[in-house]
This record gives C-alpha cells, sequence and structure tokens, in this order.
C-alpha cells in the first residue's frame, strides 16, 4: 500500500512540475511574473505538497526563485544562458547531423521529411506551438536515428533559457517560418546525398539563427530579460 502511494505521490510530482514548466515554455507564466502557490493549487485541482515540489525542482531549474519577504516568481529569460545553450546545440548538434549523413536509412529520413510537411501545416495555420514542437521533433529525429536520444534528453535541460526565448521569438515577432522550413529541407536533403560535410555545415547555420530577431524582443518585452 505505501509503494502504491509513493508512486501515487510520484505521479502527481511530475503532472505538477511538467505543467508548470510548460506554462513558463509557453509564457502563460512571463518572465519576472509572482507565483503563488495557491493559485497553483487550485489550477492544478492537487495538494500542496506537489506543487511544492514542482516549485523546488523548477528553482534547481533557473526558472524559478523566492526573494526573501516578497515571493516566489519566475526568473527573467537569461540572454548568457541562451547564448551558451546555442553554443552546445551548435557544436553536438554538428556532429549529430554529420553521423546521420552516414547513417539514416530510408525510414528514417522519411520521418524527418514528414515532419517537414507537417510544418508546412502548422506555418500556413500560424499555429506556434505545433510549430515549436515540431521544430523540436525534426531536430529530435537526428539524435534518435543516431543513437543520441539521451543526448538530446540532457541538451533539453541545458537549453531552457534558449527553449523559453524561442517559443517567444515564435509567438511575437515577424519570423520567417517557411525559411525555417526551407533550412531544415536542406538538411535532409543534404542527409539524404551523404554529404557529410554539406549536412554538418547546414545544421550549424541554421541553429545560428536561433537568436535572430533578438535586438526587436529586448525592446518590446524590456521587462522579461536579464544580462
Amino acid at each position: 500500500m505505501k509503494k502504491i502511494r509513493g508512486i501515487f505521490m510520484q505521479s502527481l510530482n511530475e503532472t505538477a512540475y511538467e505543467t508548470i514548466l510548460n506554462d513558463i515554455l509557453r509564457l502563460k507564466l512571463t518572465p519576472g511574473e509572482r507565483v503563488q502557490d495557491k493559485k497553483l493549487i487550485e489550477q492544478l485541482k492537487i495538494s500542496r505538497t506537489p506543487v511544492r515540489e514542482a516549485i523546488l525542482r523548477l528553482k534547481n531549474d533557473g526558472l524559478m526563485d523566492t526573494v526573501p519577504q516578497s515571493g516566489t516568481y519566475v526568473t527573467k529569460i537569461s540572454l548568457k544562458s541562451a547564448l551558451n545553450a546555442r553554443f552546445v546545440r551548435q557544436s553536438v548538434e554538428r556532429s549529430v547531423v554529420e553521423q546521420a549523413s552516414q547513417k539514416m536509412n530510408d525510414f528514417d529520413i522519411l520521418d524527418a521529411q514528414t515532419i517537414i510537411e507537417k510544418q508546412k501545416i502548422a506555418a500556413k495555420q500560424r499555429n506556434s506551438l505545433d510549430f515549436f514542437h515540431l521544430d523540436d521533433d525534426f531536430h529530435k529525429s537526428f539524435y534518435a536515428a543516431t543513437g543520441k536520444t539521451e543526448v538530446w534528453n540532457w541538451l533539453k535541460v541545458l537549453t531552457l533559457q534558449l527553449d523559453r526565448y524561442r517559443f517567444l521569438r515564435i509567438q511575437k515577432t515577424e519570423m520567417p517560418w517557411e525559411e525555417l522550413i526551407e533550412q531544415h529541407q536542406g538538411i535532409v536533403d543534404a542527409v539524404k546525398a551523404h554529404d557529410q560535410q554539406e549536412s554538418g555545415q547546414r545544421a550549424y547555420d541554421h541553429l545560428n539563427l536561433m537568436l535572430a530577431e533578438k535586438n526587436v524582443l529586448l525592446e518590446e518585452f524590456p521587462d522579461y530579460f536579464v544580462d
């Protein structure tokens, strides 16, 4: 009975964490916003303990911070962390895509191509949430095809600040969605041609654009950023 209760509590803790994390990434909880335990408990319809455990994890992730005699707040987006995350992504992913050009089979390439077709639909509908997740799915497909899904999962923990910036960029700027899709297609074409150097370079150049429109966002949302 105790074991079942423990599993149940663990599940509640994970649900609370994932829900609040997604709210931060999707800007439902905005940078600098004060967070109230009571409000989260009411929204999630769960007890206080899972919410507090989730907040503790989010503090460790650098996404929340408690100010003495003031309260708990969503942290602002760290541009320094976002830049460092892009550096890591570029360095790792160039190598991953180069390996993919030698390892991906027809089914793997079809999977990546299918994601691109779904992105075209999301872009046409201007569905920022779908486009964001499909972008992740596209890049993850190369890690999966090269047996490096674990590396992708590590990176997703390290790139939380970058992901916050990416979603803000998708939602709030005239980002060239079609251009990003064309770049994705270019990566797939190079991988399909087994061109190792071209594949890696296309991936590197594509990721270099992740912090484009930075000045526009800084001007429009100055209170969202630090560094």
